[in-house]
């Protein structure tokens, strides 16, 4: 199974689109969907200096039948709503793939990003829908899914436990390099190596999962045009 980012420039015409790029300060999280027949509901959090602008606009759109406040902030500058739409454009190209995607859902100036997860041949399958369907879309990055013991040595994934367990991350510190490097029967230079190329794995993949970002030198872009 593969993991891949993406980001999709959406049509004029979809209410989060026209909004978002009203809003340019806006963000729209997507926190989840549930497609009807000929609709779908999506809950969403909205954050924006001036919310109450933006949820008129929502309200507004051509495409939304429904908008209903779940939760609003004291300062009225976050809020979630559930929102009916009657055009949710970029379901149909994940619905043919076949490809579930997580949430939450990004949108922000007309740009919505997301990651997706399965084979490899439903990854192709989406781009080829999104194309299809006129969508402008770049892949931040693709990798396959790895477990731990994939990710790290064993003497890596030893150490780096030996040194959650023994407080060696906590602050402040409650053991030493040195202290590690003894009960682990190896030299503090070594230690200290393996425990950096353990770091440094540790740090990108969850900067990959996570954070939607990718080290220098590992990024793999791809953008379509229609």
């Amino acid at each position: 199974m593969a993991r891949a980012r993406l980001r999709v420039t959406l049509p004029d015409g979809v209410w989060a689109s026209d909004v978002s790029r009203a809003h340019p300060e806006a963000t729209l999280s997507v926190l989840s969907v549930m497609p009807t027949d000929d609709a779908a509901v999506a809950l969403v959090s909205l954050q924006a200096e001036n919310a109450p602008a933006v949820v008129r606009d929502i309200e507004a759109a051509e495409s939304v039948t429904e908008v209903e406040l779940q939760r609003a902030a004291e300062d009225v500058r976050e809020v979630v709503l559930q929102v009916e739409t009657t055009d949710p454009r970029l379901l149909g190209p994940l619905r043919e793939a076949r490809l579930p995607i997580e949430h939450p859902v990004i949108v922000a100036d007309g740009e919505a990003q997301f990651t997706v997860a399965g084979a490899r041949e439903r990854l192709s399958a989406l781009a080829t829908a999104l194309e299809a369907a006129a969508m402008e879309f770049e892949v931040a990055y693709v990798h396959d899914a790895i477990d731990a013991e994939d990710l790290l040595t064993d003497g890596q994934r030893d150490l780096l436990t030996a040194a959650v367990e023994a407080g060696y991350y906590d602050t402040p510190r409650e053991t030493t390099l040195t202290k590690l490097a003894q009960q682990q029967g190896i030299a503090k230079s070594t230690a200290s190596e393996r425990l950096h190329r353990a770091e440094g794995k540790v740090i990108k993949r969850f900067a990959e999962d996570s954070l939607g970002l990718q080290a220098a030198g590992e990024r793999l872009t791809r953008t379509s045009k229609p």
